[in-house]
């Protein structure tokens, strides 16, 4: 079994929220409704309190974005 040039790793909410260049508190708000309205990349919990994010599914949302122009 191969592994990807970018083996796929977790991310914290703030290294999300840095990447993606919103608040830490927009990332919980996505994620408390991402079930009904999907906004953002895909949050994982890890137990009941830490959230986390796949790099992969970052970087696919922000590729998914429209750029300015």
């Amino acid at each position: 079994m191969t592994k990807s040039p970018r083996a796929d790793r977790w991310l914290t909410a703030q290294e999300t929220a840095d990447r993606l260049r919103v608040k830490r508190k927009t990332l919980y708000n996505w994620a408390s409704a991402w079930e009904v309205e999907h906004r953002g990349p895909e949050p994982h919990r890890m137990g009941s309190r830490a959230l986390r994010y796949r790099e992969s599914d970052v970087d696919q949302y922000i590729d998914s974005q429209p750029r300015a122009a």
